[in-house]
């Protein structure tokens, strides 16, 4: 069984202090001269000030890899059933498991855009 220990406080260095004072300086300054700035402005700006803004999506494409693949197991396995066992039709069940294909396929598609 795994139970999951949180980590204890840690206090961040003196360097990580300083910055986020100045970090909080600027934005309190910037926030005086654009009183409309939304948070969802200073989050942008801060992902973008650390390049994580326009950074590639890798672990969703890992994670769709991953589905994909043992997809294809589970299909894969799932026709060797069907074909092998005695007294059952395979021609339905691989039929089931083409439409199920086909129709992750669609979503994953449409999801992309």
């Amino acid at each position: 069984m795994f139970i999951p220990v949180p980590n204890p406080d840690r206090t961040p260095s003196p360097r990580v202090q300083e910055l986020e004072q100045r970090l909080s300086l600027t934005i309190a300054e910037f926030q005086q001269r654009y009183p409309d700035l939304s948070q969802e402005e200073i989050r942008q700006a801060a992902l973008l000030a650390t390049g994580q803004l326009n950074a590639p999506a890798r672990a969703p494409a890992r994670a769709f890899a991953a589905a994909a693949v043992a997809g294809a197991a589970v299909l894969l396995g799932m026709m060797v059933y069907a074909t092998s066992a005695p007294g059952h039709l395979p021609a339905v069940p691989i039929a089931a498991m083409a439409a199920a294909f086909v129709v992750v396929a669609l979503v994953v598609r449409a999801r992309r855009g």
